[in-house]
């Protein structure tokens, strides 16, 4: 098998330093633990590992929550391992199971029990892996020897893991060019007012000739906010509900419109490039200071362009905006 991996571009030194000793610590048979900042360069720094691996013969696997992530995350891993057959499994894509390398949903590890000698689980702290014992017994039950967790946003239980000295941890908290990352201006008022302030920032922000992702709370106000703004701005809607996906990221990345008003259904996993950022009503109780920390990582992921705008958007003061405030300052400290 010719497991060998073809970059367009090149690692930065802090990248190569914490692939190779990635690398080395899954081949002692170790677990661990690979927090890294959004846009820092998660599953490029998994490459050398992932090839390592599969010169041995070894059986890996790549699973992730949500079913739009794996077909996005399938398609780059092809893009590098060239020689090599890469497999999606989700919902819809179930007629073929094996591969070279597999990249599945955690639903879909069920079919994999003791399968993997090596699994990679991206975002474990997101929804719906996050707390769900089930999901996290199935994952535990499809690997043979070694897990790597990788977050931007590991929660307590992970920690405490690492604590147990139960995982290697690994941190790397620059992106690849050094540049900081974004950190969100936050705009105070009355509820209603609110729609008059995001009026105002759309309208600002379209004028940059910039992609823009309007973050809302629930299902409702996103079929809201679409019937009240396409007669106005080139816009689509997506949430749980929505059935095609993966149409709509692709119309919106193709410029058909400039405008995407979406739940956390886009908080991980997915990068638009030239992007900027809404959360509406930043303080209700679906946002965490993880989903925040997600979510303003949207924007400046490009390296060609490390550059945007975050606004969140509240009703009142929140804990948590002030710790992804803060998570995100220490970052850049860093």
């Amino acid at each position: 098998m010719d497991s060998e991996y073809f970059l367009s571009f090149s690692l930065s030194d802090r990248q190569k330093e914490i692939s190779e000793k990635l690398a080395e610590l899954v081949e002692q048979g170790k677990s661990v633990l690979l927090e890294a900042v959004c846009g820092a360069g998660k599953t490029e720094i998994v490459y050398e590992t992932i090839s390592v691996a599969l010169k041995q013969k070894k059986k890996v696997g790549f699973a992730i929550s949500r079913r739009q992530v794996v077909l996005e995350i399938a398609k780059r891993l092809q893009e590098v391992f060239k020689n090599l057959e890469v497999t999606a499994v989700c919902q819809g894509y179930t007629g073929r199971i094996d591969g070279d390398l597999i990249v599945c949903t955690t639903h879909q590890l069920y079919r994999y029990r003791n399968y993997f000698d090596l699994l990679i689980i991206d975002e474990p702290d997101g929804f719906p892996f996050k707390d769900n014992e089930v999901l996290q017994g199935i994952a535990r039950n499809s690997y043979r020897k070694s897990v790597i967790y990788l977050t931007a946003t590991p929660d307590e239980k992970l920690m405490q893991r690492v604590m147990n000295r139960e995982l290697s941890y690994l941190h790397l908290s620059k992106r690849p060019l050094g540049n900081d990352l974004i950190i969100p201006e936050v705009i105070y008022s009355f509820r209603w007012s609110l729609y008059f302030v995001l009026i105002a920032k759309i309208n600002s922000l379209v004028k940059l000739d910039r992609k823009l992702l309007v973050f809302v709370p629930t299902i409702k106000m996103s079929r809201l906010l679409y019937f009240m703004l396409r007669r106005f701005y080139r816009c689509c809607y997506m949430n749980s509900k929505s059935t095609n996906k993966e149409e709509i990221i692709e119309q919106f990345r193709s410029d058909k419109y400039q405008l995407c008003i979406c739940t956390t259904v886009l908080e991980r996993g997915i990068t638009i490039k030239g992007v900027n950022v809404i959360v509406m009503f930043a303080q209700h109780a679906v946002f965490d200071e993880a989903s925040l920390v997600q979510i303003s990582g949207r924007v400046g992921r490009d390296i060609n362009d490390p550059f945007g705008l975050c606004y969140f958007l509240a009703s009142r003061k929140s804990e948590k905006i002030d710790r992804c405030i803060q998570r995100l300052q220490r970052a850049n400290n860093d």
